[in-house]
């Protein structure tokens, strides 16, 4: 392990290809920019501001950004690259006409990849941690909110040295082997010929400032139904979110991206950053005549095999397949609810999270499920050229609903979940949406 003052550079990850990709042909993208903000009573903002620069006197990592070696694009984890802690204090309402600011384009040649600040108002202090997603995959929002927890209360920073690099290359010479080659068979085979399902609208500039729906379901009916199924959250959500596509799309037989987690290194703890995310699509036959067991069934498979695959990247998927239009060009979903939790814990007292939308973006949509004390959040976020606030409300609210029939009767068919889905005042009270803090 080398000395944590010294700084190292490393190839990037296939993922981290793909954002790079996006990132050249327009720089001023921020889709891949995440900005989580956390308010707190006004009192505290100096003892933040001691907690945040502590975490960059500590963490090489939150001074990271690329380098040009030769022909070769790495990645540096570099002492040198200076990195502040950005305090600014202004009134309430200028804070809040000024929070779509707090996500701009990195330079992530010339600047680090991750930004700090601190916004005191009239009324709080919000902290605000802003990420470039090429560097920073979802569970490492999880580790900053860690970091910060611990510098806050004074406890020592979990130090991770070299991991993300050893992953990176190990990562890169699994391409040669035997269940690399293995898994790209079974992917060209699954996926020749079939096109990723989508809803948007057409247009020749899909670039616009993110619009985002935040639907709410019931946690208890959903968690307690799936042990009375057999079933896991996962499995449910993904299946409820192809009913939804389904229904966007008008097509039976959807495919969609889902977001692995590549964290099954042990090391890999909830204090270490880097970009593991692994994304793979998977097909789901939703013919209304099958039963819902029939489609959970499926579903359970489909994500089986993404997750048995997964040394097989979807940027190299793409690639192999000859599609060319690599900028998140098909639907997506991610169940981060066991690993992002949207609290954390200052003084016994649980402070929420939220996200600030991108300003630049040309995502389809892409929908997250959150836990959120007793709900599931159900959260989807595009470019506002693509779809309408109404397309991505419709997704959510459908998904969630669904979400809450599939834990239900298992002997149902799909076309009935429907026309309960259709009925007035579906299952009054488990269903309602809650305003972003």
């Amino acid at each position: 392990m080398k000395d944590m003052k010294e700084s190292i550079t490393y190839p990037l990850n296939a993922i981290q290809w793909e954002a790079y990709d996006e990132f050249m042909e327009n720089p001023h993208l921020t889709q891949h920019n995440t900005t989580v903000c956390m308010p707190f009573e006004r009192s505290s903002a100096q003892r933040f501001a001691r907690a945040m620069q502590k975490m960059l006197d500590e963490h090489r990592y939150l001074h990271i950004h690329l380098v040009r070696q030769g022909d070769e694009i790495m990645i540096c984890e570099d002492w040198q690259m200076p990195n502040n802690v950005h305090y600014l204090r202004m009134s309430d309402a200028e804070w809040e006409a000024a929070k779509p600011t707090f996500t701009k384009p990195f330079d992530a040649f010339n600047e680090a990849c991750v930004r700090l600040y601190l916004v005191e108002t009239d009324t709080q202090c919000n902290v605000i941690m802003e990420c470039f997603h090429l560097f920073f995959d979802g569970i490492s929002h999880r580790a900053l909110w860690n970091a910060f927890e611990e510098a806050v209360q004074g406890l020592p920073l979990y130090q991770q040295g070299d991991i993300a690099a050893e992953i990176t290359y190990r990562e890169i010479a699994s391409y040669n082997s035997e269940a690399y080659c293995r898994a790209k068979e079974y992917y060209l085979k699954k996926f020749k010929g079939l096109q990723l399902t989508d809803y948007c609208r057409e247009t020749d500039n899909p670039m616009g400032p993110a619009i985002s729906a935040h639907p709410m379901v019931s946690a208890t009916i959903i968690d307690e139904g799936c042990q009375r199924i057999g079933q896991t959250p996962t499995t449910v959500f993904f299946a409820a979110y192809a009913l939804a596509l389904a229904y966007m799309s008008g097509e039976t037989r959807v495919v969609f991206y889902t977001v692995n987690h590549g964290r099954s290194d042990r090391r890999l703890t909830d204090h270490v950053y880097g970009h593991y995310l692994t994304s793979l699509p998977i097909i789901i036959d939703t013919d209304p005549g099958q039963t819902v067991a029939e489609l959970l069934s499926q579903t359970h498979r489909e994500i089986f095999c993404s997750m048995r695959y997964r040394i097989y990247p979807e940027y190299h998927l793409l690639r192999d397949l000859g599609i060319e239009c690599i900028e998140g060009d098909a639907t997506e979903i991610g169940y981060t609810a066991v690993n992002i939790p949207e609290y954390i814990n200052i003084d016994g007292k649980l402070w929420p999270t939220y996200h600030i939308d991108p300003s630049f973006t040309g995502e389809h949509s892409s929908t997250y499920i959150t836990r959120r004390e007793d709900l599931y959040e159900v959260f989807t976020d595009c470019s506002s050229a693509l779809y309408t606030q109404e397309q991505i409300d419709t997704l959510s609210e459908i998904t969630g609903q669904m979400a809450v029939l599939l834990v239900g009767d298992q002997n149902e068919t799909l076309n009935i979940l429907y026309k309960k889905r259709n009925e007035t005042n579906f299952i009054s009270g488990l269903w309602q949406y809650r305003p972003c803090l």
